[in-house]
């Protein structure tokens, strides 16, 4: 057992691993693999002598810092007016559901079982959590309509942590960003579940060993699988500084573009070209035979192709003022097509989910471009990059991040590695890619792995159902004590077991 310091202690431990796990930090490749630990054994031992109060409150520390991270980079006001309303919401959500017993129920013993899935074997009990969360990013980011909106949570999905490992970066181009997201969190449990185990019992806990061992196959085959870095042969120069008051932005970037011309780019890069009240230089891919490249491209002989930007936000308000029911759940999406080969481009909010990168792949596109405008705020920065990332991994692309107003854009290799910026000037990011046609089993079979989650969840729901069947004796609905199948109040507390619906209607 541990005192209430302790577990205190414990929750603000995970909280300092949690915020260095994240970009733009490069710790997570290796925190991120227990920085859940600490967090997970004091909500387990404060469960399991029913501190439900305070258990709150060690999840909220355990959470705090990690929000303490964005509303750093959040820095204006009204960014942390958001912040401390929402901790306040969250804090007495959280107090509320605890105090109902709703939530923090899954590290229980056969002493306190769980009130989630509670029949089940106590070995499954690692598999839980990462079931739970992986089903809930997954269906999020890819039920038609839904993922509209959703998709922004790919921007802080916990997969965001090994953005700088690409042993296990790997693993996305087979399972998805989701597959990343189960492992880290499957490790978490087990470790944790591991020490409680043996603390208690003085055994080692077997399940948390096949997990390590399944993660060390994982890490060596991605160690042995990713090649080392080659240079493309496709120069890229993407263009990026913020407007000084008074400034032109389109006389800013056609300066900054020519200024680029040192370095032979045959793709110059501008943020959200053509939005935002960009308009391309008259003639200025036919002198330079160059391609100009943003939301649109223009080719060096002047003509233009544009993206129907189909999953993005912007359009959903169209397709629903249009009433144009199959655009809003299924909408069609192209690649850009040029002498060079396939463009992708997937701008801003669209690159949070998997689903419109993996369209335009398989539309035929080679190379991936994920613009936005002009954001205020460095978070918004790295959250682009790493989605640039993944999006990169999961179709063995290069990719491009390109942001406006930060020193922050990025040219990536189809293993999620930033390629090195060879022009000194802040404004110009300047790197080599190249047109890829390799395709991954991501690409080709999609989302699998993510449905297979799902259906695991739906097992684990329905076995709990039959285990409940056949159990000659229930859970109480209050303090968890095992009693009679029949009983209508629980001996040891005398919580009435009956059904709330029951209750009312038969009071």
């Amino acid at each position: 057992m541990i005192d209430r310091k302790t577990s205190y202690g414990l929750a603000i431990l995970s909280g300092i691993l949690l915020l260095f796990s994240f970009p733009p930090f490069n710790l997570g490749g290796f925190l991120a693999w227990f920085a859940f630990v600490p967090l997970l054994i004091a909500l387990f031992y404060e469960n399991k002598v029913k501190r439900m109060d305070r258990l709150s409150k060690i999840a909220g520390l355990g959470c705090i810092l990690t929000l303490l991270w964005l509303a750093w980079w959040f820095y204006d006001f009204l960014s942390w007016l958001g912040f401390v309303i929402g901790l306040l919401l969250a804090v007495g959500m959280a107090r509320e559901l605890h105090t109902k017993n709703y939530v923090g129920d899954y590290w229980k013993t056969k002493k306190l079982p769980s009130k989630n899935l509670p029949y089940l074997p106590s070995a499954l009990g690692i598999f839980v959590i990462p079931l739970v969360a992986t089903c809930f990013e997954f269906l999020l980011m890819n039920v038609p309509g839904l993922m509209r909106i959703g998709g922004i949570w790919g921007f802080w999905s916990i997969a965001k942590t090994q953005w700088a490992n690409p042993a296990i970066l790997h693993l996305a181009s087979f399972t998805g960003m989701y597959g990343v997201t189960f492992l880290v969190l499957l490790v978490n449990c087990a470790l944790a579940y591991g020490i409680i185990h043996y603390k208690e019992t003085k055994k080692i806990f077997k399940p948390t060993v096949i997990v390590l061992c399944l993660f060390a196959i994982i890490f060596a085959h991605g160690l042995i699988d990713v090649p080392s870095q080659k240079e493309g042969d496709v120069t890229v120069a993407v263009i990026q500084s913020p407007l000084l008051e008074g400034e032109d932005i389109n006389d800013l970037y056609l300066r900054l573009s020519k200024e680029s011309l040192k370095y032979k780019p045959q793709i110059i890069v501008w943020p959200f070209f053509q939005y935002d009240g960009f308009t391309f230089p008259e003639n200025f891919t036919q002198e330079h035979d160059v391609y100009l490249a943003g939301v649109g491209v223009v080719s060096p002989d002047g003509s233009i192709s544009t993206d129907n930007l189909g999953y993005h936000m912007v359009t959903l308000f169209k397709n629903i003022a249009d009433r144009d029911v199959k655009g809003l759940f299924f909408p069609e999406v192209h690649s850009l097509d040029t002498d060079l080969g396939k463009f992708a481009v997937v701008t801003c909010i669209e690159s949070g989910s998997t689903l419109p990168t993996r369209d335009r792949i398989n539309d035929g596109a080679q190379f991936l471009i994920v613009p936005t405008g002009a954001p205020n705020t460095y978070v918004f920065s790295w959250a682009l990059g790493t989605n640039a990332i993944y999006r990169a991994v999961e179709h063995k692309v290069f990719s491009v991040e390109v942001i406006a107003d930060h020193d922050s854009s990025m040219i990536i290799d189809p293993y999620g590695r930033i390629i090195k910026d060879v022009a000194p000037e802040p404004e110009i990011v300047v790197g080599k890619i190249s047109f890829t046609d390799d395709r991954t089993f991501y690409t080709k079979y999609g989302d699998g792995f993510g449905w297979t989650i799902v259906a695991l969840a739906v097992i684990f729901v329905i076995y709990n159902s039959h285990l409940k069947r056949k159990s000659p004796f229930k859970y109480c609905k209050k303090c968890r004590a095992k009693i009679e199948k029949d009983a209508k109040t629980c001996p040891k507390c005398g919580t009435e077991q009956r059904p709330l619906l029951k209750r009312f209607l038969f009071h």
